[in-house]
């Protein structure tokens, strides 16, 4: 895989584009309102970034309304069950992954998730929050906070990708949660994310990802394969079993619950995705400043101001 480094004028570069695509997601909940799809919502995405100047995209907006979100019924694409269901073979994302005619309800769960380029430079974002009251989709963002801190340390003990997939499963497992990104092609937890090549030239539109997006990854996709070249890739798997090169990494924890029966409708997933930095000295987030983060400190701000009940000690009277 190419190894990318970039100066800190660049990195400010994507920084901003980082967070122009969270401006939109933001800006388009805002938008939102009882009875409107995921088509609409994607759509509103896509026009925000262009509006702001976007030039194209990695990969365009995506809505996921309720059980969507926890990819319900969803088979990975290329897997062989997914052929055999008849479904066709898709170069990247299957079918029904791709924004939906599904209507948004009060309490549902939603995740916006789009990555936009700027003259070239790419970011991919992922927003979750519900639409109204849900208590258990709140429950399951905070629990999302612990795998950003995981991730990065892990990253800078220089484990294996493979290895920090691994141990974010099997925390997710025991958290009682089911792991939603490994429905996603090749169930990446991550993947590189940098500079498009002929990025001011039209790219058309397969599933969701401009042609610019498949020049960017299969070059490298097809290095790892060449004997005495292969152990790197630009996607973040189970089977990524090697450490992360110097580039910028898109990562995208995402968690839901799956139910059945007369309780499938309660299904929801939340994630949050960002890019890490990765040079061959450190590692770090790009941005601090991103909506899940400030969710859970203000989570903490919170708790830390509520007034503690006083002791029984401290209510009786002090004798004189």
């Amino acid at each position: 895989m190419s190894r990318e480094t970039y100066p800190k004028e660049e990195l400010e570069s994507y920084r901003k584009v980082q967070a122009l695509a969270y401006e939109a997601v933001e800006s388009v909940r805002k938008e939102l309102y009882p009875g409107v799809t995921e088509k609409e919502a994607a759509r509103k995405i896509d026009d925000y970034i262009r509006n702001a100047g976007g030039t194209s995209f990695f990969h365009y907006g995506f809505a996921w309304f309720g059980d969507r979100t926890a990819f319900r019924g969803f088979k990975r694409p290329l897997s062989l069950n997914y052929l055999r269901k008849g479904e066709g073979l898709l170069p990247h994302f299957g079918g029904k992954f791709q924004p939906s005619n599904r209507r948004l309800e009060e309490g549902m769960a939603v995740i916006l998730d789009v990555a936009p380029t700027f003259a070239g430079r790419a970011a991919d974002v992922g927003y979750a929050f519900s639409f109204g009251k849900n208590p258990e989709h709140d429950k399951a963002l905070a629990n999302l906070e612990e795998y950003r801190e995981l991730i990065l340390r892990r990253v800078l003990e220089e484990r294996t990708l493979s290895e920090i997939y691994l141990e974010v499963d099997a925390r997710i497992r025991a958290s009682g949660y089911v792991n939603c990104h490994s429905i996603y092609p090749q169930g990446v937890l991550g993947h590189k994310v940098g500079r498009l090549p002929a990025y001011n030239f039209p790219g058309g539109r397969v599933n969701g990802f401009p042609f610019q997006t498949f020049a960017y990854l299969f070059p490298q996709m097809i290095k790892d394969l060449i004997p005495g070249v292969s152990g790197h890739s630009p996607l973040w798997g189970e089977g990524s079993d090697f450490r992360a090169e110097p580039g910028l990494w898109a990562v995208e924890p995402h968690i839901g619950k799956i139910y059945n029966g007369s309780k499938e409708s309660e299904s929801f997933g939340a994630k949050w995705e960002e890019i890490l930095v990765v040079t061959d000295s450190t590692a770090y987030w790009l941005d601090e400043d991103l909506p899940h983060v400030r969710l859970w400190k203000e989570k903490k701000k919170s708790k830390s101001s509520k007034p503690v009940a006083n002791s029984k000690k401290q209510k009786e009277k002090v004798p004189a």
